[in-house]
């Protein structure tokens, strides 16, 4: 612009772009000492290499952190599948007995069929036999069977369903001592008084559940308290150990048989 405005002896531009060519100049001059001066101080190649390896450096680390949190992401993902199938399968194998059972107890309800020698699971309804070898006897006969008599009738009046009841609260109703009434259940039952009293519950439980609707309508902690037991967790525990299913199972199978059979009918 200025060899143009010079060749056209316009005097007056030629004028104003030597003063604006001058301040950009000087401006330039400015800037390239700051750069001079800042540039290698900030930006010196040992600097630059040093922050290189750095920024490398991080970067690496970040995919290590990536990779470890994938990989525990993954083996969460793997022992959620594993515990949801395991989960899934003992839910199956629960649903399984709790049918079992129920079709046995309608079976022998039904007077069909007995329920003592069906199965393994028949098995868990009745009291197991366990022999009992080289025992020395020391109830006499008389006492045993005086003890049996009163265990009967124990049993058909349904007097387990007493909330406390203990060896020693029974051996006193029936007139025996606890000694002789822990071994004749040992002997005859095949099992201690604990476990004597917990299955004859679990047994009618069994029963009333599939018999009587408005029964197993009730709470758990209403149901267990007319079980005799003292909470709802110790009949569930009891539940679970006795007959291998859950009680929850139980009772939706109950109802999902019973909501067929009423479908069936109409």
């Amino acid at each position: 612009l200025i060899d143009y405005y010079k060749g056209n002896n316009d005097k007056e531009k030629q004028l104003y772009y030597i003063d604006r060519f001058l301040k950009v100049d000087k401006k330039l001059d400015e800037q390239f000492q700051y750069l001079s001066t800042e540039i290698p101080k900030k930006y010196d190649t040992p600097n630059l290499l040093q922050e290189k390896e750095d920024i490398i450096n991080d970067l690496k680390n970040r995919k290590t952190v990536l990779y470890v949190s994938v990989s525990i992401l993954i083996f969460i993902l793997l022992l959620f599948v594993y515990f949801y199938y395991k989960a899934k399968k003992a839910e199956k194998q629960h649903r399984k007995i709790a049918q079992d059972l129920i079709y046995l107890i309608e079976k022998r309800n039904s007077g069909t069929a007995s329920i003592k020698n069906e199965s393994k699971t028949e098995i868990s309804l009745t009291s197991e036999k366990i022999e009992i070898e080289s025992k020395i006897k020391t109830v006499p006969d008389d006492v045993t069977q005086s003890i049996l008599k009163n265990l009967e009738i124990f049993e058909t009046k349904e007097l387990f369903l007493k909330k406390g009841i203990t060896s020693a609260s029974l051996a006193k109703s029936i007139k025996t001592n606890t000694t002789y009434l822990s071994e004749v259940i040992n002997t005859q039952k095949g099992k201690n008084f604990a476990a004597y009293l917990n299955d004859l519950r679990i047994n009618y439980a069994l029963n009333k559940l599939v018999k009587d609707r408005r029964f197993r309508s009730y709470k758990l902690s209403v149901i267990s308290d007319e079980l005799g037991y003292n909470n709802e967790q110790a009949f569930s525990l009891a539940f679970k150990k006795k007959t291998g299913t859950t009680l929850s199972i139980y009772l939706k199978e109950i109802e999902k048989q019973t909501g067929s059979e009423n479908n069936t009918n109409n």
